[in-house]
C-alpha cells in the first residue's frame, strides 16, 4: 500500500512539474515584460507585435526557429544582423548579413523586413525564455556604436531608431525622448555628442580570405563573432575586425 502511495505522490509530482514547465507567458511588445521571473523555464510563449510595410527591429526574449520565421513574418521576409560599420559621422555605413537560415535568437538585435500589410502578427511558440542583455557592438574611427533591443519603452534623446512607417532603406535617424523606443524593438546609440548620418548596406561582399593571422593582429585589433559577440582571438571561421569580416581557413 504505502509502494502505491508512493508511486502516485511521484506521478502527481511529476505531472505538476510537466504543468509548471509549460506555463502560458504573455510578452508585451509595447511596455515590456519583467521577464527574469522565468528565466530559463520552457513555455508558450505568446506575443502580439506590429508589424508595418517594410523594414522593422526586432529582439525577442526566446528563440525563433526559421520555419517559425517564415510563418509568423511571410516565406518572402527577410532578417539580417548587424555585422560590421565603417566610415565617419558624416557617412557611417551599418553592414547588414541575411541570417533568416538561422531563425532569431533569444536577446539579439535584428531588422526585419515585413511585405504584408501593416498589421498586428499573432506570435505562439513554445520556446524557452531567456532574460538577458541585448546588443551588438562595433568600433570605427574612434566611433563606438551600439544596436540595442529594447525589453521596455526607452524614452531617451540621442538614440537612433527606425520610422517603420513605408521604411524600404532601414533608415536609422535620431529620435527624441518624447518619440522613444517601445519594447521588443531595437535602437542605436553612438559614443559622443555629434550627429551620426547612418547608411545601411546590405549583404555586401566584403569577405577575405587567409591563411593566417600574426600575433600583432591579434593582440592589437578587437575581434567579434558573427554575432558581435567579442572574442579573445581570431579564429578558424568567419571573424569580424575592425568592422569588417574576414574568413581564416
Amino acid at each position: 500500500m504505502m509502494k502505491k502511495f508512493t508511486l502516485a505522490a511521484v506521478l502527481l509530482s511529476m505531472s505538476l512539474f510537466a504543468s509548471a514547465q509549460s506555463k502560458s507567458v504573455t510578452i508585451s511588445s509595447i511596455n515590456g515584460t519583467n521577464v527574469e521571473q522565468y528565466n530559463g523555464q520552457v513555455a508558450e510563449v505568446k506575443m502580439n507585435r506590429y508589424m508595418f510595410t517594410g523594414w522593422n527591429t526586432v529582439s525577442f526574449p526566446f528563440d525563433l526557429s526559421a520555419d517559425k520565421v517564415n510563418e509568423f513574418f511571410g516565406n518572402d521576409c527577410r532578417l539580417e544582423a548587424l555585422t560590421g560599420i565603417s566610415g565617419d559621422e558624416n557617412a557611417m555605413k551599418l553592414y547588414f548579413e541575411d541570417v533568416k537560415s538561422e531563425g532569431i535568437k533569444a536577446n539579439t538585435p535584428y531588422i526585419l523586413y515585413f511585405t504584408g500589410e501593416p498589421q498586428d502578427v499573432r506570435i505562439t511558440s513554445e520556446s524557452t525564455i531567456q532574460a538577458g542583455e541585448s546588443k551588438v557592438t562595433f568600433s570605427a574611427n574612434g566611433y563606438t556604436v551600439s544596436l540595442n533591443g529594447s525589453d521596455k519603452i526607452i524614452n531617451a534623446n540621442n538614440i537612433y531608431g527606425i520610422f517603420a512607417v513605408d521604411n524600404a532603406e532601414s533608415k536609422f535617424v535620431k529620435i527624441d525622448g518624447t518619440t522613444g523606443c517601445y519594447a521588443t524593438r531595437c535602437y542605436i546609440t553612438v559614443d559622443g555628442d555629434k550627429d551620426v548620418n547612418f547608411i545601411p548596406v546590405h549583404n555586401e561582399k566584403s569577405t577575405t580570405a587567409i591563411s593566417n593571422v600574426s600575433a600583432n593582429d591579434k593582440d592589437n585589433d578587437k575581434v567579434y563573432d558573427i554575432n558581435g559577440v567579442q572574442k579573445k582571438s581570431v579564429s578558424k571561421g568567419i571573424n569580424i575586425v575592425n568592422g569588417k569580416k574576414i574568413a581564416v581557413k
